[in-house]
């Protein structure tokens, strides 16, 4: 070989020998090249361009599938970031308004935007009635959710031979609707990216929806508070504000619930002092409602010039037209005349009056059923009881003796007939605050579940 052709080799070999090392691999052809002469042959440098070319091969092989790679994480990353501009879109979109249903359509103009299909619908439960959200009008979906509404467990729907997907709008507690999605367009399938936008969606609706019923119900609970605040303020004004001066009389009821139906009265009436007290059946606005009818129709008789007799049977009838007959009110209704020293009266269906005299305690039960329940002739016959000086009459309506404590314990007819017993010198006014202190110390806080009402006459 020519001096010029074994430098060419050797400029060849070194070109060969620096790509090598600047790839940092090792041929193992080069440790079999003659080092004792230091001659390098065609074949050896054959060899050695045969082996880079190997790794140029594997070099390639790893580039393409680093390309894919790269390929598909770009396509997860674009997806991603369309999920989240979607779902970003949809989230100002809810944001617009505190009520869901008025941003409704548009989230679904979303879904239908992302996920072109003959229909997009939602469908949301409301009170009882089902509300649809859509452009369309076929009436595909319409049947899918009928149907969807029969099963027990609404579950996520991926029908590929319709093909359509259904995702449900739920809590662990309620049900409020689902996202239906018929044939999209393009004849593709649903995939798990369309599954993930409208999930996604859905969890953003339910909390929507149940933060928007609480709001709701919040606001018709304060509405309904301002109404009873309202109707508690009307009826303290039909309890009497003050009592005639003449006459020794003092009482006071306190509803368990904003308004009550109980009622009491006391006022003059021919130089004669007209008193009642009264328990309507039931609790809350329906009783107080009773309540104020039957204020209305005692406050318009008495003045009628009818006998006491002819009064309360009339007064009976009224009631008994005016109220359901599930309905009743228990009541005294008595005069106290100061010239004769007597108490008529009439205790229809309601606790016994207590007559304290000296200390010494009487019991006039009741004489006859409820008012509102028999609408006959003269059903109330007038009782009367003739009273000394100093003679003490209490009435008072079942909320007294049935006063809980934390301990459930009832305050009973015991305490209250002892503490009369008692204090028989007090002062009507005085025996009315005595009474009222000590329930409400035995009660010791605990809510009650029935009115309390009490009212003191004293000759």
């Amino acid at each position: 070989m020519k001096s010029q052709e074994k430098n060419d080799l050797k400029k060849l070999y070194d070109l060969i020998l620096n790509h090598y090392k600047e790839v940092g691999q090792d041929c193992p052809d080069l440790e079999q090249i003659n080092k004792t002469n230091g001659q390098i042959t065609i074949e050896e440098i054959s060899s050695m361009f045969e082996c880079l070319m190997k790794s140029i091969k594997g070099y390639r092989r790893e580039l393409e599938n680093a390309s894919l790679m790269m390929e598909a994480n770009l396509e997860e990353i674009s997806n991603t970031y369309d999920l989240l501009s979607s779902l970003l879109e949809i989230t100002n979109t809810l944001s617009k308004s505190v009520n869901p249903y008025d941003v409704a359509l548009e989230v679904v103009d979303i879904i239908q935007k992302n996920i072109p299909s003959e229909e997009v619908v939602l469908f949301v439960l409301d009170e009882g009635e089902v509300k649809k959200f859509s452009h369309t009008k076929t009436d595909k979906a319409q049947q899918f959710f009928d149907s969807y509404m029969l099963t027990k467990s609404h579950k996520a729907v991926l029908d590929e031979k319709t093909p359509l997907m259904a995702i449900p709008i739920e809590s662990e507690n309620e049900f409020y609707g689902a996202f239906v999605c018929v044939e999209k367009k393009g004849g593709s399938f649903y995939n798990a990216a369309d599954r993930k936008l409208v999930e996604s969606t859905a969890k953003q609706l339910r909390t929507a929806f149940s933060n928007y019923r609480y709001f709701k119900a919040e606001v018709e609970r304060a509405a309904i508070q301002r109404e009873l605040s309202i109707a508690y303020d009307i009826q303290q004004h039909l309890f009497p504000k003050n009592f005639p001066e003449k006459f020794k009389v003092a009482g006071t009821s306190i509803p368990a619930h904003d308004v009550g139906g109980d009622y009491y009265d006391a006022f003059e009436l021919d130089g004669k002092l007209f008193i009642t007290i009264a328990d309507v059946s039931g609790k809350g606005v329906p009783a107080a409602l009773i309540m104020s009818s039957f204020r209305s129709y005692l406050k318009g008789i008495v003045q009628s010039g009818k006998s006491f007799s002819e009064l309360i049977n009339y007064f009976n009838h009224l009631i008994s037209q005016d109220i359901s007959e599930d309905r009743f009110v228990t009541a005294v209704v008595g005069i106290i005349d100061p010239i004769k020293s007597t108490f008529e009266y009439v205790n229809a269906g309601h606790d016994p009056i207590i007559l304290s005299r000296n200390g010494e305690l009487s019991f006039f039960e009741a004489n006859g059923v409820p008012f509102g329940i028999l609408d006959v002739p003269n059903a109330y016959q007038i009782q009367k009881i003739d009273l000394k000086k100093g003679d003490v009459l209490v009435m008072y309506t079942d909320g007294v003796a049935e006063a809980r404590n934390t301990d459930n314990q009832e305050y009973g007819l015991e305490r209250l007939n002892t503490l009369v017993k008692d204090f028989y010198m007090a002062e009507p006014s005085e025996m009315l605050q005595m009474i009222i202190s000590d329930v409400a110390d035995f009660s010791n806080g605990a809510k009650q579940h029935d009115d309390i009402t009490v009212l003191v006459a004293k000759m």
